[in-house]
């Protein structure tokens, strides 16, 4: 069952999901404008697969998908999908932990998710069920009340993350704020700032500090990530588009197409174009 509203610009749906009687799945929405978050709420049992990483889940599940990043439900899966385009939540909010620029969506640190308690179950679940009554509702009312369900669950959500993250204790600290702005201006600048320096001076910091302050929180290079964010992109483009190694290539900033298959092949093992023909073949 699928529920979508539209008011004005702004787009929030609801679609329950079972593929345990289906062979070739179901469509999943947002695909094909683009443009929409999504919160994926996964029975035990489920498979779901992002960025080339396939998660079982043992326990029921709340995954975190930003606008772009493309995602599978495999076979034998359950759930519901909740999903919403900027215009409907990101720019009505301004608390940095509750919108998209928060800790559940655009973190090109990891696909934040949440292995569900019981009574994480049932708060979640409750949630749900308020959304699904108001998006069935049509009055004056139905809007606001449905983004306020929606800030709700992201709430709850960040909390239960937030509960199993060693750094949690970072949170509103300088160090935690430096943090989740570079991972916020590499998710909206790898394709033409390469370099650690260029982020540092957007943080207005030296690129010494920068390293520093990653290298301790996440315990690996401020250069490693944006390059590991660049390949997920070419993986991504390789993968979900017919654009050909020179045109991806040039997307992601390289005016060099042999420069870029190097740096691909360093990074991945394999060249662009073996990369994209083994995962068509599979």
């Amino acid at each position: 069952m699928e529920i979508l509203r539209s008011f004005g610009n702004k787009k929030i749906g609801y679609l329950d999901f079972d593929t345990t009687s289906r062979v070739s799945g179901f469509s999943l929405p947002c695909r094909k404008s683009d443009d929409c978050y999504i919160i994926l709420y996964a029975q035990a049992g489920s498979s779901v697969i992002t960025d080339f990483i396939e998660y079982k889940t043992e326990q029921d599940t709340l995954f975190f998908f930003s606008v772009g990043q493309h995602f599978q439900i495999e076979d034998n899966s359950k759930g519901a999908l909740l999903y919403f385009n900027p215009e409907f939540y990101c720019i009505a909010f301004h608390d940095k932990e509750l919108t998209c620029d928060g800790i559940l969506f655009n973190n090109v640190f990891e696909t934040p998710y949440i292995t569900l308690t019981d009574d994480e179950n049932r708060s979640f679940g409750r949630i749900a069920d308020d959304i699904k009554q108001e998006l069935s509702k049509d009055d004056y009312w139905t809007e606001e009340m449905t983004r306020t369900k929606l800030k709700e669950l992201i709430i709850t959500a960040s909390r239960a993350w937030l509960i199993r993250s060693p750094e949690q204790n970072r949170l509103g600290t300088v160090e935690d704020a430096i943090t989740r702005r570079f991972s916020h201006l590499v998710e909206e600048n790898y394709y033409r700032y390469h370099r650690v320096a260029q982020y540092a001076e957007l943080l207005h910091i030296s690129a010494k500090t920068l390293y520093r302050k990653i290298v301790d929180e996440k315990e690996t290079s401020p250069n490693a990530i944006i390059k590991s964010r660049i390949v997920l992109q070419a993986k991504r483009l390789l993968v979900n588009t017919d654009l050909t190694i020179k045109e991806i290539a040039a997307q992601l900033g390289y005016e060099d197409q042999s420069y870029f298959v190097r740096f691909f092949k360093i990074q991945t093992g394999k060249p662009p174009i073996e990369f994209r023909k083994a995962i068509n073949d599979t």
